[in-house]
Order: structure tokens, then C-alpha cells, then sequence
């Protein structure tokens, strides 16, 4: 008889985000393993995968003070925001974030943690994983396993809590509440090394296991090398202003065309996602604004078409502290996508060391770095309409799905 599972996760598919992608390849590829997965999880925008045993709850801000908790309400102070003065903008961040603690999914609990007991007592889970962030998910977690002390409960995050976080009284907080949160925990997992180090520091008492995220083998591209008319780089996800900006690819792209080692007709970059026009306007500060577009919002199949008929995948990686121990659920959709991937950020670390394990793509550091590179795939380009793909399927398929939820099998297990 299968083990069962209670999984709790705010985001799952038909949900996008990039939370929902780890999630949905839990609940895929466990029973592969001989577990029953049960999921906890909002009502979800769409019709769910009829696959999936899933148990939807009211989302955060229903029945809650509108003024607190009411999502349109926030978005639109929010848009608002950005018209004030630096001040005043700071004023509203701050109180904004002493009222959302640990995060704006807080309004969730009392309803989760509710059809959680209901859960527990029709079910009988023999196990209880829940899928950070946001934090709200382990909360709801700890209070489930507090009041059935007899559960494992695994604590996965996808990015860690405090660790990284600069110093101030909002995160002073928060690990207060984090270390009471996961007192209660039986393990831990995280997707990398460098995080499970940082994690472990704060957690010396817990068994910590190295869990990365991966990819739907449904999903991958066999063999894909595609001609086009046009050298096309493409990001599909979200960007950073503060944080993560393609600086230096528009550096080294406005330096090649200045030079005419690119010629501007031949070439195009494409961003997928959020409308961020702060991005275009990058572009126009470096004089590229005629080959970077913007291409809007598309589902999970139209970005999946539009990965694989790109000659190169952007990836672009944070500045701030600890990101050299992040592995991003992006990397893993663009290894499906059997595409070339250009990764660009200051520091090296976990993505470096993935892209020359699998040759899936080159990782770049400075703006000459990205500029020799981008000149040796568009000359490839010129010859043959296609950027060749050298991946190494075998170690690619090291970061399954499948591969995911054996670990995840390996550590429950163990327990």
C-alpha cells in the first residue's frame, strides 16, 4: 500500500509561477516511487490537471480586513507607488512589509491549516512536505505537525528564509519566527550546496538534504537545432531592476554593433514575462533599442514553442548576497528547451558548475567575456542559420523530474 503524502504549496499549476513547476513534479513523479501525494493548495486560477489529487482551499485575503489583506487593493497602491517620491515610496515599503510578515500569503493559514486537520484525519498522511516560498507554507506545516507530533514533516525551500537577508528589524524578526517555525521540523532540503551550507549554519541540529530543482522530461527536446532568419536571444521569466538587469549583455551588444562585428538587421532580443518597460528603456540608454522587444505574457506551451526556436536563452543572475548558491528553476525549463544558454552575472558559482557538467551553454562574468562569446555564436549563425547545441543529455537528465522525486523518495525514507 502507498504512502501518502500531505504537500503543502501556495503555487500549482495551472499556476505559472515558478514555485508551481518544482511542486507539480512532486506530485508527477512520487508515485513513481510508491508515495500517494495529497496536495494543499488555493483555489487555483483555471482548471486543474484531473491527475493531480489536489485539495483547494480559500487564497490568502478572503474574510480578512480589506484594508490588510485585500490583494487589488495592494497592486493598486502599489502601481500608485511608483509615482511618489523616493520617500515616500520608502515609507510605504516600510509599513507595507511590517504588515505582510512573513509574506502576503499569511491570510492563507487559517484556512489551510483547517482543511490540514481535515486532511490528516480522513487521510492519515504518513508524511507532510511543504514547499517554501512562501514562508506561509511551513507555518502552516509547523502547526499541523505540532498538533500530530507522530508526522514527518520535510521543509523544502526552493530559496532559503533569512539567510541572506541585510540586517534590520523586519529580518530580526523573521528569524525569530523562522527558528520557532522549523524547531518542529524533521528535516530539511534545499537545491543547492552552497544554500544547504548557509541553511545548516542556522539549523545545526537538522538533517539537511541537497534537492535541486529540475524539469519535466514530458517536456524535453529530444534533438533541436533550428534554423531562423534572424540570430534571436530570448529570456522568457522575470527581471530584477535593482537586482537583475542584462547590463552587460546591451554593453556588450551596443560594443559589437558599434564595431560592425553585428549587424543590427540580423539580430534580435526578445524578453517574455511582466511588461517591464524599464527594460527597453535600458536598451535605448545603450542605442540597441531597435533590436530589444518586448513580447508580452504567454502560457506554459507558447514560452516551451518559444524556447526551442531560439537560437540563444538568456539567463540573467542576481547581484545580491547568496546568489552564487542559486540554482533558479529557469535554468532547468531552458535544459529542456535543448537550446545554447548564455548565463551572465558577476559571480560564478552553482550555475557555472551546472552549464560545464551538462555543456548546456557558458557561463560570463564581464562584458568582454559575453561580447566574445555573442560574436562566435552570431558568426555560427551566419554560416549555418542555427547556433549548434552541444548538451550532454545524459547529465542533463540528471536534473529530472524523476531524478527530483528520487531524492525526495531517498530522504523521506530515511527519514
Amino acid at each position: 500500500m502507498a504512502k501518502k503524502i500531505l504537500y503543502i504549496t501556495y503555487h500549482f499549476p495551472p499556476s505559472t509561477k515558478v514555485g508551481a513547476i518544482r511542486a507539480k513534479g512532486f506530485a508527477k513523479y512520487m508515485p513513481c516511487f510508491g508515495w500517494k501525494v495529497i496536495v494543499l493548495s488555493p483555489l487555483l486560477l483555471g482548471t486543474p490537471n484531473s491527475e493531480f489529487h489536489i485539495i483547494e482551499t480559500h487564497p490568502s485575503y478572503q474574510k480578512m480586513p480589506r484594508y490588510i489583506f485585500n490583494r487589488n487593493l495592494h497592486k493598486k497602491i502599489k502601481s500608485i507607488s511608483t509615482f511618489l517620491p523616493p520617500i515616500h515610496q520608502r515609507i510605504y515599503s516600510f509599513f507595507r512589509g511590517m504588515i505582510d510578515i512573513p509574506d502576503s500569503r499569511i491570510g492563507w493559514l487559517q484556512f489551510a491549516a483547517y482543511a490540514g486537520e481535515k486532511i490528516i484525519e480522513e487521510e492519515k498522511p504518513d508524511i507532510i512536505v511543504s514547499n517554501f516560498g512562501p514562508a506561509t507554507c511551513h507555518i502552516i506545516a509547523s502547526y499541523l505537525k505540532k498538533s500530530h507530533p507522530e508526522i514527518f514533516w520535510l521543509a523544502d525551500f526552493r530559496d532559503p528564509w533569512t539567510q541572506f537577508r541585510k540586517n534590520s528589524i523586519r529580518t530580526r524578526f523573521e528569524k525569530s519566527l523562522e527558528d520557532k517555525t522549523l524547531k518542529y521540523a524533521d528535516a530539511l532540503s534545499i537545491v543547492s550546496e552552497y544554500l544547504a551550507n548557509a541553511l545548516h549554519k542556522d539549523h545545526p541540529d537538522k538533517k539537511i538534504y541537497v534537492i535541486p530543482n529540475g524539469f519535466d522530461p514530458d517536456e524535453m527536446i529530444i534533438e533541436n537545432n533550428p534554423t531562423t532568419d534572424k540570430f534571436i536571444i530570448t529570456h522568457t521569466g522575470s527581471l530584477n531592476m535593482k537586482f537583475r538587469r542584462p547590463s552587460i549583455l546591451f554593453e556588450a551588444l551596443h560594443n559589437l554593433i558599434k564595431i560592425g562585428k553585428i549587424e543590427k538587421q540580423y539580430i534580435r532580443v526578445i524578453f517574455y514575462g511582466q511588461n517591464q518597460s524599464w527594460v527597453l528603456r535600458d536598451a535605448h540608454s545603450y542605442g540597441i533599442d531597435e533590436i530589444v522587444s518586448y513580447g508580452g505574457v504567454k502560457n506554459r506551451q507558447e514560452i516551451l514553442e518559444i524556447q526551442k526556436n531560439s537560437q540563444i536563452l538568456l539567463l540573467i543572475w542576481r547581484s545580491g548576497k547568496g546568489e552564487e548558491g542559486t540554482l533558479t528553476g529557469k535554468i532547468f525549463e531552458y535544459l529542456a528547451a535543448g537550446r545554447p544558454i548564455i548565463s551572465i552575472g558577476e559571480k560564478p558559482g552553482e550555475v557555472e558548475r551546472l552549464l560545464q557538467k551538462t555543456k548546456a551553454g557558458i557561463h560570463c562574468r564581464t562584458v568582454s567575456e559575453t561580447q566574445n562569446l555573442l560574436y562566435h555564436a552570431y558568426q555560427e549563425w551566419l554560416k549555418n542559420h542555427c547556433v549548434k547545441y552541444h548538451g550532454i543529455r545524459q547529465e542533463i537528465m540528471n536534473y529530472s523530474h524523476i531524478e527530483m522525486a528520487k531524492k525526495f523518495s531517498k530522504a523521506l525514507e530515511n527519514g
